[in-house]
């Protein structure tokens, strides 16, 4: 979800290049017993920071998260009144947010007419109303606190304009890190991405702007059709945090967080529109004004969202 400068449509038209996972439901890579590969730590320090039962009600739902993004919480009073937006042609408002049965769902409504641009980069027309929400608990690995284990359930429409994301970023100004866990880019390949500031060597790593990402892709055959299980594992060794993927139970890839230990980050669930989700390079292409996309509703849904770690003292 970075808003660094990625140019989403070389990125994606390159997976056929690239290989990719055929996934939902196809092929799964030879290495999918790792998931037993690094084994958590003594249960008896394990702790629960958000519990499945989250979005029971709105009584659980603020005892572990906060409405937006992260960042206008802390810089903007007035995001009830519509100023929340980060890098696509979304704003962020509390009644595109509900609950009901255990389901959060996030619906982006398109407008008649944009409603303004984006104070973010890279200042995308308002032309959807959106939700997003982040955690309370911010992560930090370090000694004290080496694992988190961080998985949902989810179920999103998916297509061009369409944007959805399930993932952890670096509070302000620390970007990288980033860890996309869930996140849709205008088609159904979900993309498991991780962000650094410096090189880790990966085989799928690619320099963005003056960041480095790994990014495994993951099409998936129906994403809207029912809720299935994206999780990351967040494990430090050494100065660095491995990241190991799963995709519905299987274990899709590892990649290396170079340099994350101590740094704190969000967890954060958005439903985010257009812009590199719209099949755009940036303002210069010539549909930047028509951010084209759905009409009508768009929906993303979350469900038993759980985030633990492991304590040492």
């Amino acid at each position: 979800m970075s808003e660094h400068g990625m140019n989403r449509r070389r990125l994606l038209t390159s997976a056929a290049a690239a290989g990719g996972l055929a996934l939902g439901m196809a092929a799964l890579p030879g290495g999918a017993a790792r998931a037993a590969a690094r084994p958590r730590r003594a249960e008896e320090t394990w702790e629960n920071l958000i519990e499945k039962s989250s979005f029971d009600s709105w009584t659980a739902f603020n005892r572990e998260w906060n409405l937006f993004y992260p960042w206008e919480r802390q810089n903007d009073a007035d995001v009830n009144n519509g100023t929340d937006t980060h890098n696509g042609a979304a704003l962020m408002q509390a009644d595109q947010i509900s609950l009901s049965g255990g389901v959060l769902t996030l619906t982006a409504t398109r407008l008649s007419a944009p409603a303004g641009t984006s104070a973010h980069a890279p200042h995308a027309p308002l032309w959807y109303r959106s939700g997003a929400i982040h955690a309370k608990e911010q992560i930090i690995i370090n000694d004290q606190f080496p694992e988190y284990d961080i998985e949902g359930e989810f179920k999103t429409e998916t297509g061009l304009g369409v944007w959805p994301a399930f993932w952890t970023t670096g509070t302000e100004p620390n970007w990288p890190p980033e860890s996309d866990i869930l996140e849709y880019v205008g088609d159904s390949t979900n993309l498991f991405n991780t962000w650094n500031k410096s090189a880790t060597g990966h085989k799928d790593e690619v320099k963005d702007g003056s960041a480095f990402v790994t990014r495994t892709r993951v099409p998936v055959a129906n994403p809207n059709q029912e809720f299935t299980k994206y999780r990351v594992w967040l494990s430090k060794e050494g100065n660095d945090v491995m990241c190991d993927y799963y995709f519905d139970g299987h274990w899709v890839a590892t990649h290396r967080g170079k340099d994350w230990v101590g740094i704190p980050q969000w967890l954060i669930i958005n439903l985010q529109m257009g812009s590199w989700a719209s099949d755009l390079d940036g303002p210069d292409d010539p549909d930047w004004a028509a951010q084209p996309g759905p009409s009508g509703d768009t929906r993303f849904q979350a469900r038993n969202v759980w985030m633990g770690r492991t304590r040492l003292w």
